[in-house]
């Protein structure tokens, strides 16, 4: 719930951490309406010819797909509204009270962003960087994440993207971080991976998101990003780093090209080349486990135990199993 001039409003995680069955009728946490922060809006028309819009709404830890109806309401606007949700489509809908723009409200649109807490994070990249022995990757990560001082302050405020996985300032910072410790616990399994190629790899992989999206509250695709794809930014940015170097090798260039290019795995999801090398499947493996569990994990987060939840971005259903407490017992 969010204060607003003394009153309680429910926000995106209220309504959604009631189950199924005690979603009923209008309004139905409190018989209060909601606030909520628009980060992505589609324009639609019903089959009448009445305006609505398809949206993602959101606060602070969690974001929903929505239906407003009757209306045209642009991303990064503020909504006071009526909710409802609908079993058999299993989806919500939005009936405005009053819109507004969210940055005139500053300190309602910064409790509602999405976020995450990367404090602790700078002291593990800070240790990633210093723990590679090649001087080369060395210096080149130090260029981007601690000589660009303008980068490093986009990097670890950018979203890892719009939708899917890690949505929110410090997602990407998270993401990157959170990838590379699951591509050194593969490490430890497979010691004839050249760790130093992996753990730069992964600390590079998405920095073409830092111009592929926006800033906050709005998350979405920047011109540069729909033209030109974040991979196809960040090889860009790479080379440019590269630049900075003296003497870096053309084969080190090529290689740590090729896992930028290759790290979505296949061609049908965005990636130019598969991965051809050993350090490029981690790459690739861990950024698909890391960004594929927290999908799941944000889809179950409020679903009760033993139910299936719909996981966009595998589009598929998942089911959240739990032991009951003897079970866990023994």
């Amino acid at each position: 719930m969010i204060n607003v001039n003394g009153k309680l409003y429910p926000t995106v995680s209220d309504i959604t951490k009631v189950s199924e069955e005690e979603r009923k009728g209008e309004d139905y946490v409190g018989n209060t309406s909601g606030i909520f922060l628009v980060t992505s809006s589609i324009f639609k028309k019903t089959s009448g010819g009445s305006d609505f819009t398809q949206a993602v709404v959101c606060d602070a830890q969690k974001s929903v797909n929505v239906n407003i109806w009757d209306k045209k309401v642009e991303a990064g606007t503020l909504l006071f509204s009526h909710y409802e949700y609908n079993p058999n489509y299993r989806s919500f809908s939005l009936k405005p009270i009053r819109i507004v723009p969210a940055d005139q409200v500053p300190e309602i649109e910064s409790a509602l962003t999405p976020h995450f807490e990367i404090d602790n994070l700078q002291s593990c990249l800070k240790y990633l960087i210093k723990s590679v022995k090649n001087e080369h990757l060395k210096r080149l990560l130090e260029e981007i994440f601690v000589k660009d001082t303008e980068f490093y302050a986009s990097f670890i405020n950018a979203t890892a993207a719009s939708q899917n996985h890690h949505v929110g300032r410090g997602g990407l910072f998270f993401h990157t971080i959170s990838m590379t410790k699951v591509a050194l616990n593969l490490i430890s399994n497979y010691p004839k991976l050249n760790r130093d190629l992996v753990v730069t790899g992964c600390l590079i992989h998405d920095i073409g998101k830092v111009k592929a999206y926006t800033d906050a509250p709005i998350f979405e695709y920047t011109n540069e990003g729909k033209l030109e794809n974040h991979v196809v930014l960040g090889i860009k940015m790479l080379a440019r780093f590269i630049d900075r170097v003296p003497n870096f090798p053309e084969d080190l260039e090529s290689v740590l090209t090729h896992i930028i290019a290759s790290h979505h795995g296949q061609l049908e999801y965005g990636s130019p080349v598969e991965p051809k090398i050993p350090e490029a499947m981690v790459v690739h493996f861990a950024d698909e486990i890391d960004a594929k569990l927290n999908a799941v994990f944000n889809a179950l987060d409020e679903t009760e135990s033993n139910t299936w939840q719909r996981v966009a971005m595998l589009r598929n259903d998942i089911f959240k199993f739990e032991l009951d407490g003897e079970e866990e017992k023994e």
